[in-house]
């Protein structure tokens, strides 16, 4: 028998799901907790949800505690459910269960994975869950991994005609690196995926190198890291070398020697696709030197850096029509023409978030893509070499035609696609 009631929260979650146009969805579970989590699941997918949270917290004043239910919905964390913290423990258990993890073990953390089939959709839906013990118990979040909603192609990715162009043309180059750059969360994985998904042929021998695989594409041979077997990147990617490999993607550069490998395999005649964590592509450059390569090598193996960030576009049913104030305008405009944009001729169509039902009175629905890329040039390779600063690096780059992020969100949001504000909190300049 459960501690506590629970029809409260199963009616609250059945309350959104007709919110968000789900009606009659019957969960699979003999148990009232196993449909709970199943509702809990269903009601990600239906608000497109990244990432599902669910934990113990105390109420103002530290004294009641209570468990609570959260969904990152484009980016932004919202409380959906507050229930009663004595049901936490036998949820979390019906977490575990289906993530395969160890019901027993409360005192550290574990990693699991759902593969989940929803009745009334055609779709399975991949979880990563991850178990973190707390002060009141555990708390569980779930990476949803949607291939469907996912768009691994690039002309549905939203790069800019001539970037997009810049990358199609370097994506065909034999050899060399080509890097997406950004913070977590920024889209570099479903970039990275949409490049390896163009390329990937049965006349070429594609190979990942990933930690972990989040997608299985056609005609690609996708490995996996196991460090705690020591198969980290570095041994993995020097073992695919052995593999005759066309193309090689590396999931993530994390130290010296995953970079090192990554670079003399691009030199050795293979197109490697990687990423890095970066604040923008001038950056990726600098901080190559500092993880330990040689600024030689890396002007010699780079071919392309693309940094980028997600901003949510406006909701299409509420937004308006609506000049910025003449500060952000100004600032924007300085923005722009540092970044290589024609302020002056830009078409001014702004619009500002409302709020409605449609977006769950947020004012903002989906998410796009603002994107520099930096094609890293004779002149470029020779600013690096003599130990140019980003600044420095980034008005080159400008110079011979590269538009930056900043400035490629600001053409974004003057066609009122989505708001100025939202630009530049993203760009960290408001």
């Amino acid at each position: 028998d459960l501690p506590a009631d629970l029809s409260p929260l199963i009616k609250t979650l059945r309350e959104r799901l007709e919110q968000a146009g789900v009606k009659g969805f019957t969960p699979a579970g003999d148990t009232e907790v196993a449909q709970t989590v199943g509702l809990m699941i269903r009601l990600g997918v239906a608000m497109r949800t990244s990432d599902i949270h669910l934990g113990p917290y105390v109420r103002s004043g530290g004294q009641e505690r209570m468990a609570v239910l959260s969904y990152r919905v484009d980016g932004v964390l919202s409380r959906v459910a507050e229930f009663d913290i004595r049901l936490l423990a036998a949820i979390i258990a019906q977490w575990k269960t289906m993530a395969a993890c160890n019901v027993q073990e409360k005192l550290r953390p574990q990693d699991g994975r759902i593969l989940i089939s929803l009745g009334d959709v055609q779709k399975e839906v991949d979880l990563r869950v991850s178990f973190l013990p707390a002060v009141y118990g555990e708390s569980v979040t779930a990476r949803v991994l949607d291939a469907s909603a996912v768009r691994l192609d690039l002309d549905r990715i939203g790069y800019a005609p001539r970037m997009r162009e810049k990358l199609l043309r370097c994506l065909k180059a034999p050899w060399g690196v080509i890097l997406l750059t950004g913070p977590t969360g920024c889209g570099k994985t479903t970039a990275l995926y949409a490049c390896l998904n163009h390329v990937a042929s049965p006349q070429l021998k594609v190979i990942t190198v990933e930690n972990p695989v989040e997608f299985m594409l056609p005609n690609v041979l996708h490995t996996e890291v196991r460090a705690h077997l020591g198969a980290t990147f570095a041994v993995m990617l020097r073992s695919v070398l052995r593999s005759d490999p066309d193309v090689v993607l590396v999931g993530e550069i994390r130290d010296r020697e995953t970079l090192l490998v990554s670079q003399q395999t691009a030199l050795t005649g293979h197109l490697v696709l990687t990423t890095l964590h970066t604040n923008d592509a001038a950056g990726a450059l600098t901080r190559m030197v500092d993880i330990g390569s040689d600024p030689f090598i890396i002007g010699d193996s780079t071919k392309l850096i693309i940094a980028q960030r997600l901003v949510r576009l406006l909701c299409p049913e509420c937004s308006v029509e609506r000049m910025p104030s003449r500060e952000l305008l100004d600032d924007a405009a300085k923005v722009a023409r540092a970044g290589g944009l024609d302020w002056d001729s830009l078409a001014q169509k702004f619009r500002e978030p409302v709020g409605c039902a449609k977006c769950n009175n947020l004012g903002f629905r989906g998410r796009d893509v603002i994107a520099e890329a930096l094609e890293v040039t004779p002149e470029i390779a020779a600013a690096l070499r003599r130990g140019a600063k980003p600044d420095e690096l980034r008005a080159i780059a400008v110079g011979q035609g590269m538009v930056t992020m900043a400035a490629d969100g600001i053409q974004k949001a003057a066609s009122g696609k989505t708001s100025l504000r939202e630009v530049l909190v993203t760009v960290g300049m408001r």
